[in-house]
């Protein structure tokens, strides 16, 4: 067992400290319920308790964040969650004799998932009104010196979740400007941010604090310096014309570049990637024709990246094929497309894709990538005589999976994500949906 776990009456201690008060938690749920590990503490940080919580606990998942309980609701915000958390902890709770319903919050306090049930009435419901009082009752039982604190002390207006909650933010807002910044700064402020979002993580809102001014710093520096070369002298406005910035052999390089990528880009498939990356390059040779020599090249890397993360051209299928290589087909078509929105980031932490960059498709899909898969492979192996069956259970998995791709927010982060992948899920996999659905009405 670990240190920070807490079960029975310690468990039941702790949560009603919360009412006044969040707490850290962390959690690691194991084979069955009676193997699960909850920790619970006033003052160490989650990421702390998550990292000891995995380390002896049963099972290879673990969530952690900070807990506080209203009423008879559990509410966990989380830096770091699993599917089903709420069910999970919920039956956990229930082993320990406590009925609770349980709210899974993300770290801006949007609900993720919750389970919210009407809860027969039990004897200790009445610890709500004695709650305000948990944190002086404590103060007459010995403690550990770490976690003494002043009884009659109000709970601080703006505790650590909420601290954290608003650096979130603040980051988020600096995210765009800091992509922007092109190197050499780029790759430092890109990796202070990096730093700041690992802060944010692990709870230590005061290192976050301090890198996010940093790079605050850094970025007004360089809208100042931006800002300073637009400015021309008034003697300036008398010349004709500026001379151009890049020797001739460099602008010449830069113009054979340009040449070899415009083919590249003419090929892709017509849409809004093939679009950008046709102005972007169109930016570029005006950057040639003008000398510029450092835009042209950061123009020329970003075609470059862009041609890397384009769309593979959608895969079709033989007007005769069976649903499964319809959906293999669709399936190859946004393999690469998520692969290398992983790689971004990896590369650049974002908290709202972390679990795409860990799981891709396949874990943020909710089931429907293995249900589907599994009605795909027993209409294709079925029976004659069971194919219908078979047909209509498939085209009742089609409909739902097509129902979550509509309202999957996950998806919108996807194809809507901040680094410049194109990734279309909803075009691809919906026509494939629609093809297996037509495919398994004909066979019912």
């Amino acid at each position: 067992m670990s240190d920070f776990s807490v079960e029975g009456a310690e468990l039941k201690k702790l949560l009603n400290f919360s009412r006044a008060k969040p707490i850290s938690f962390a959690y690691c749920p194991g084979s069955k319920v009676e193997t699960d590990l909850f920790g619970l503490h006033k003052k160490k940080p989650p990421a702390v308790m998550g990292k000891s919580i995995r380390a002896d606990g049963d099972g290879p998942k673990v969530a952690f964040g900070t807990l506080q309980m209203e009423g008879r609701v559990v509410s966990l915000q989380c830096e770091k969650s699993m599917p089903a958390l709420a069910k999970k902890v919920k039956k956990f709770l229930k082993l320990n004799k406590l009925s609770k319903n349980v709210r899974i919050l993300d770290m801006d306090g949007n609900v993720v998932e919750e389970d919210i049930e009407d809860l027969p009435d039990e004897p200790d419901d009445d610890e709500a009104a004695t709650a305000p009082q948990a944190a002086s009752s404590t103060a007459a039982e010995p403690q550990d010196a770490e976690e003494a604190e002043p009884a009659a002390a109000p709970p601080p207006e703006n505790t650590a979740g909420e601290q954290l909650k608003q650096l979130a933010a603040r980051a988020r807002a600096l995210q765009s400007q800091v992509a922007a910044v092109p190197n050499p700064p780029g790759d430092k402020v890109r990796k202070a941010f990096a730093t700041a979002v690992t802060s944010l993580k692990s709870g230590n809102a005061e290192a976050a604090a301090k890198t996010l001014d940093a790079i605050d710093q850094i970025l007004a520096k360089l809208a100042a310096a931006g800002a300073a070369k637009t400015e021309s002298p008034p003697e300036a406005a008398a010349e004709p014309a500026q001379k151009p910035k890049g020797d001739p052999a460099t602008l010449k390089k830069l113009q054979e570049a340009a040449a070899q990528l415009a083919p590249k880009v003419k090929a892709l498939p017509a849409g809004d990637h093939s679009a950008a990356l046709t102005s972007q390059l169109r930016e570029v040779i005006g950057h040639i024709r003008d000398g510029a020599v450092d835009p042209a090249l950061s123009g020329l890397r970003a075609v470059q990246q862009g041609l890397k993360s384009a769309p593979a051209e959608p895969a079709t299928a033989a007007p005769d094929a069976d649903p499964l290589s319809i959906w293999n087909a669709a399936k190859e078509a946004t393999d690469g497309a998520i692969s290398a929105l992983q790689n971004k980031i990896r590369q650049f932490p974002d908290p709202d894709l972390e679990r795409i960059a860990e799981m891709g498709l396949n874990g943020i899909t909710q089931g429907n990538q293995t249900a589907l898969m599994k009605h795909l492979m027993e209409f294709q192996n079925v029976d004659a005589d069971a194919r219908p069956k078979a047909a209509a259970a498939l085209q009742a998995q089609c409909a739902q999976y097509r129902a979550f791709l509509a309202d999957s927010t996950l998806i919108t982060l996807c194809e809507q994500n901040p680094f410049g992948v194109t990734v279309d899920l909803r075009n691809h996999l919906g026509k494939a949906l629609d093809q297996i659905d037509q495919a398994a009405a004909a066979a019912a």
